[in-house]
């Protein structure tokens, strides 16, 4: 029920306090200049609270987009599941925090998510250049995560406002992968480059398809030489992915293992015991000396889908040998090469020659 509190100031002035309080919700309050005003606003919550529309209460119009940033970090990216990209959800979330920290949670509208877009589509990024849609596409799915969170968990909206806001357009672009005498020459540069790392990483790379995170990871206790089997633990699904090792690759794992005095660890090891050797400059150095025009160590994996589907791997095989959960990231790869429609089209071929016979 609604309560109208009638209260006069020092200077003779008189405001109406309302309080509606509904069993099984916390109290909203506001004050008004004129009972008019009052009355109306009264009906319309007690109508909104009893047919379940969310309305917001004074601590909602109190806390911002900046205050609830700060708690989802602090306590709930922290245990979230298939937490990889950590410090990349900090980084994004420290933008949306610093452009529009300052909008309240009652004024959380898609409008403010909208002109964030395109905000966004204005920025430049490390290199000069404009974010790519897919990027804003991420700045977007990290602050959707926090709305998602503060309304299904928190109860502190009354939907997820990002839902609302269509998605940057992405463009799929050109594959990117190596032709017969660009992987001759990586490989010649990678034989003559000092390190022994990157020599490894870009044949495991090519062999089994895998990102530069899960090779740079890799540990001894994941390679089993018995089996020729790798065990990739940090995924994007979550889930350990077991990977094949076959042909070069082993006997680069092997001199790799054999180079090793300590047997443990990191597969490339760098300077001290907790993290890795960072692979980025070495992968640089032999790149440019193998000279190879707009190519990053990723397309190395893109290279490797490319071959399984001019071999005339199907989609499902090129799918499961990339670790995709879905046939839609495969499905690129195959339009890098005819032979699937090659072999689809030749169902029909006796059929028209023999139309051509006729004739």
């Amino acid at each position: 029920m609604a309560t109208i509190e009638k209260r006069t100031a020092s200077d003779g002035t008189t405001s109406y306090r309302v309080k509606v309080r509904l069993r099984g919700e916390r109290p909203r309050s506001r004050t008004f200049q004129r009972i008019t005003d009052a009355k109306a606003w009264a009906a319309k919550v007690e109508s909104d609270l009893g047919h379940g529309v969310y309305v917001p209460t004074t601590a909602d119009r109190r806390t911002s987009l900046g205050d609830l940033i700060d708690k989802y970090v602090t306590d709930y990216l922290p245990v979230k599941a298939n937490n990889r990209d950590h410090a990349g959800q900090v980084a994004m979330l420290s933008w949306w925090r610093e452009e529009y920290g300052f909008v309240t949670l009652d004024k959380l509208q898609p409008a403010v998510f909208s002109e964030a877009r395109g905000k966004l589509a204005k920025r430049l990024n490390r290199y000069g250049n404009p974010l790519s849609g897919a990027t804003i596409n991420r700045y977007l799915a990290a602050i959707s995560a926090v709305c998602k969170w503060a309304w299904k968990e928190l109860h502190a909206l009354q939907s997820n406002p990002v839902l609302s806001v269509s998605k940057a357009a992405e463009s799929e672009g050109v594959i990117r992968f190596l032709s017969d005498d660009e992987r001759k020459a990586l490989f010649k540069a990678c034989n003559a480059h000092p390190n022994r790392n990157i020599r490894t990483a870009v044949t495991l790379a090519l062999a089994t398809g895998a990102r530069y995170s899960n090779i740079r990871n890799l540990r001894w206790p994941d390679v089993d030489m018995d089996s020729w089997r790798l065990c990739f633990r940090e995924t994007k699904t979550g889930q350990p992915r077991y990977v094949p090792v076959v042909g070069v690759a082993q006997n680069a794992l092997r001199d790799q293992f054999n180079a090793d005095p300590t047997k443990d660890g990191w597969v490339f090891k760098g300077q001290g015991d907790k993290t890795p050797a960072d692979l980025e400059k070495h992968w640089r150095e032999v790149r440019d000396a193998a000279d190879l025009q707009d190519f990053r160590f990723h397309d190395l994996r893109h290279t490797t889908a490319s071959y399984l589907t001019q071999s005339g791997a199907g989609l499902a095989q090129v799918a499961d040998a990339l670790g995709h959960r879905t046939l839609v990231m495969a499905k690129r790869y195959s339009h890098q090469s005819g032979e699937h429609v090659r072999a689809t089209l030749a169902t029909i071929a006796d059929r028209l020659a023999s139309v051509e016979d006729d004739e």
